[in-house]
């Protein structure tokens, strides 16, 4: 497959901004926010972009130069701000604009909400509570079941999403920011994207393999103690979890955040050894277009055949982070880097595949 370029325009108070030299755009299931850094040494192009000095709401888009389309048209990226706006200015006409910012959920994950009345909700789920507490008008969703929770406290003077990432872990659930800026209560399902990665064969440019056996830890205690009762099972919780493929012991302690339940913490210590093992293992791949053999952008937590017979991988993986990339300059091409985990570091169930067992983090959440 060739090099497919990308036509890259962030749309700012109606103005189509394009002709940037260099596009970098990160996408991850362990990220809220969707961020990215662009630059531009246009010197026709940075009269318009001043706009982006304010702070106001951006899009950005991108379309196969292939393809024709309006200006603002094509797929989106990311709707968020610009975090910082950098003008550099030379001899004559040399100048550089550069930027930097991330997609709405940046006001969630950097401010303290202050208007909620008591900071407390209750007999809610973690969606029905975020959209309580979201004052920024981020916009939250969720594509699973989930379980409604007895008490939900702020954290005085912390962020919102502090509070939502502490109960997600409750439930073994991520926090994924969206194109469209809202975020995601998610866990790697069953969708997928078309066609497979195969090392030698195109979109491939190169493909590696990273196991830390240094991430596996065993036992793994979770201790904990609930807010009420005076028994031993609500002031000496504890659970253990094993990795019997760690191969020596190497303890991990977790002290959990907030009151949990038994079965609660039974579920906080397996997330947590499936988080540490799945991601001691990472494959990770260059390919040269920032799409999938049907045309859709790569999007972290689809599924993705992998396969490299030189490691002994043949097997379904989730895609866990993305960075699209464009650049004219050194090392100038159009490319996408991808990290792939086991489904299970992200809440998915054990793959297909007949990958060799190091590759194999144990028993999912749900098995």
């Amino acid at each position: 497959m060739p090099v497919i370029l990308e036509t890259v325009a962030i749309i700012a108070d109606g103005v189509s901004l394009q002709g940037w030299q260099d596009v970098n755009i990160t996408r991850s299931m362990e990220q809220a926010a969707i961020s990215f850094a662009m630059k531009a040494t246009n010197a026709s192009w940075s009269p318009e972009a001043k706009v982006l000095r304010y702070g106001r709401k951006i899009e950005i888009r991108t379309t196969p130069v292939s393809q024709t389309g309006a200006p603002g048209s094509g797929d989106l990226l990311c709707t968020g701000a610009v975090d910082t706006y950098a003008a550099d200015y030379g001899e004559g006409e040399n100048k550089e604009i550069r930027i930097e910012g991330r997609s709405k959920a940046r006001d969630g994950i950097d401010c303290p909400p202050v208007k909620h009345r008591t900071g407390r909700v209750e007999k809610k789920t973690l969606l029905q509570a975020a959209q309580e507490f979201d004052e920024f008008g981020i916009g939250f969703a969720t594509d699973q079941v989930l379980k409604v929770i007895d008490k939900i406290q702020l954290i005085p003077g912390l962020s919102m999403f502090r509070t939502l990432e502490n109960e997600a872990r409750h439930q073994g659930l991520m926090l994924v920011g969206q194109p469209d800026g809202s975020v995601n209560i998610t866990r790697a399902g069953t969708k997928r994207h078309a066609g497979a990665l195969v090392l030698g064969q195109a979109p491939v440019n190169k493909m590696g393999v990273q196991i830390s056996p240094k991430a596996k830890r065993s036992p793994i205690v979770v201790r904990g103690q609930r807010s009420l009762g005076t028994d031993r099972q609500a002031l000496r919780q504890e659970h253990y979890e094993y990795d019997e493929e760690s191969g020596t012991y190497r303890p991990h302690l977790v002290i959990p955040e907030g009151d949990y339940t038994a079965e609660q913490l039974k579920t906080r210590g397996k997330w947590q050894r499936l988080r540490m093992a799945g991601n001691g293992i990472q494959i990770t791949a260059r390919v040269s277009s920032w799409r999938d053999e049907a045309g859709a952008l790569w999007t972290p937590g689809l599924l993705m055949a992998i396969k490299n017979r030189q490691e002994d991988i043949d097997q379904d993986m989730t895609l866990s982070s993305v960075t699209f990339s464009q650049s004219d300059g050194e090392g100038a091409g159009t490319r996408a880097d991808l990290t792939f985990v086991d489904p299970r570091t992200h809440g998915g169930k054990k793959p297909q595949g007949t990958a060799d067992a190091v590759y194999d983090p144990g028993d999912g959440l749900e098995e």
